[in-house]
């Protein structure tokens, strides 16, 4: 199957960024019922141009996590044009030059010496005869991202695509020099949040340790799924405001998508604003009337683009 330039796009809109490939029109989009890209990892979280990062990804079914596909990856080198609104420019959505993509599991490659210039705040030498191209704006956080893709071509319903957005250290910009010293001797790299452990609570409360391995509970039940996280996953973190020209502390928000092949939940994505100091999320779940194995899938995000996720089996019983 090949997919023209438009339908790669229209693709990319619920397949990008921090979110998964979302079901058809009036499906949950926590309900897994065909293969469905879940997240796109890197290893570091946030690196510096040069530095060497490893991608990975999470792919699952209704029959659970896949994992051997064929796949090929690539890191865009194309800023979007003011005139796209695209996540990402059209130039970088096709599928993976043969040369360039690598038909492997896992992708390690440096951050490009540029990507400050192309994704960050570094304004890029603008091509002959061509006017001068104004530096990214940073998000809420302060951050800048290098689009890495990931493009899954023989799957039996048809090829997938979807993006990490790798988080770039890049320097600081516009800002007093003292400023500038104040927020690199603070500012540290982002580290991936994590979760700990997942419990599954019934209404006797009662609680399953999913960790331990796939446990049983009742067809219909309603029942409460907890995820942990790892100790320190919200990290605090400089932020500058150029209308006070102050470096501000923010903490990170943490998010928990919920994906499950049964059942239905209550809510598609829960977690904890900044500032919160709760541990951990909930969500409620009503078990699947039909008894068999049914797969679980938490992806935990943090607010500067930090990823960690985890697959369970859930037995249902009679």
């Amino acid at each position: 199957m090949t997919f023209t330039t438009p339908q790669i796009l229209s693709l990319l809109t619920v397949c990008i960024a921090w979110a998964a490939c979302k079901p058809g029109v009036g499906q949950p989009p926590y309900l897994v019922t065909n293969y469905a890209l879940l997240a796109v990892h890197g290893e570091p979280a946030e690196a510096k141009p040069g530095a060497s990062v490893t991608y990975s990804f999470l792919l699952a079914s209704p029959t659970g996590p896949v994992d051997s596909p064929e796949v090929l990856w690539d890191i865009c080198q194309t800023p979007k044009p003011p005139s796209e609104s695209n996540a990402v420019a059209s130039a970088c959505a096709g599928t993976p030059d043969a040369g360039v993509g690598e038909a492997d599991q896992t992708f390690t490659a440096a951050i490009p010496a540029k990507a400050c210039q192309l994704f960050g705040p570094i304004a890029p030498q603008p091509a002959a005869g061509q006017p001068a191209v104004r530096p990214r704006d940073p998000d809420s956080t302060g951050g800048y991202y290098l689009p890495v893709q990931l493009w899954l071509p023989n799957l039996p319903t048809g090829p997938l695509s979807g993006f990490a957005f790798e988080r770039i250290s890049c320097s600081l910009a516009n800002a007093p020099s003292l400023i500038v010293q104040e927020y690199n001797s603070k500012y540290q790299s982002n580290l991936d949040p994590g979760i700990d452990h997942t419990d599954v609570v019934d209404a006797a409360g009662t609680r399953l340790s999913l960790d331990a391995g796939p446990q049983e509970v009742a067809a219909g039940a309603v029942v409460t799924v907890e995820a942990t996280f790892v100790d320190g996953s919200a990290e605090v973190f400089p932020v500058y405001d150029s209308q006070s020209e102050v470096l501000v502390d923010q903490q990170e928000s943490l998010h928990v998508s919920w994906f499950v092949t049964g059942g239905t939940f209550q809510h598609d994505r829960t977690g904890v604003a900044a500032g919160e100091a709760a541990v951990s999320t909930r969500n409620q779940w009503t078990v699947p009337a039909q008894p068999g194995d049914y797969y679980l899938w938490l992806v935990l995000r943090d607010s500067r683009g930090g990823t960690d996720y985890k697959s369970y089996t859930i037995h249902v019983g009679s």
